[in-house]
């Protein structure tokens, strides 16, 4: 999710080596000339093969982690809606109106990922567990 505090957990672990997801997947080449998203997910397999990586996103059309590279270990940055919107650099005109994403992201089974999840309160992050990200993010 946007402005969750993803990069900014990911910079924090200077030991791993950073790949930014975005850089990676070749959105416009999907959406203009239909290239396969699983041929993308299998680029970014192939690229992330260091020992200690952290791969900054992920996209929702692999919410079983099928595609994740090799030994991932799956961290859920989150934020309470709120914090998120107030990022935003654009004006959110209607409050709401970025709740269906907020849900689409959050509402994974990231359980079946074996997760772990860490809370952004705007100054730090804090590890949680599986009921407290369920709790801040809920409806």
């Amino acid at each position: 999710m946007s402005c969750s505090g993803k990069t900014t957990f990911a910079k924090k672990l200077v030991d791993y080596t950073y790949h930014c997801f975005d850089l990676y997947f070749k959105w416009a080449l999907i959406e203009a000339l239909g290239v396969s998203i699983q041929a993308n997910f299998q680029h970014i397999q192939k690229i992330c093969n260091s020992d200690k990586f952290v791969l900054d996103g992920w996209h929702l059309a692999d919410q079983e982690g099928k595609y994740l590279p090799d030994n991932s270990v799956v961290y859920v940055i989150y934020a309470k809606y709120d914090q998120i919107i107030s990022q935003y650099r654009v004006d959110v005109l209607d409050h709401e109106q970025h709740r269906i994403m907020y849900r689409q992201w959050y509402d994974i089974d990231y359980k079946k990922l074996k997760a772990r999840y860490f809370f952004n309160n705007g100054e730090e992050f804090t590890e949680t567990d599986y009921a407290t990200f369920r709790f801040i993010t809920g409806p």
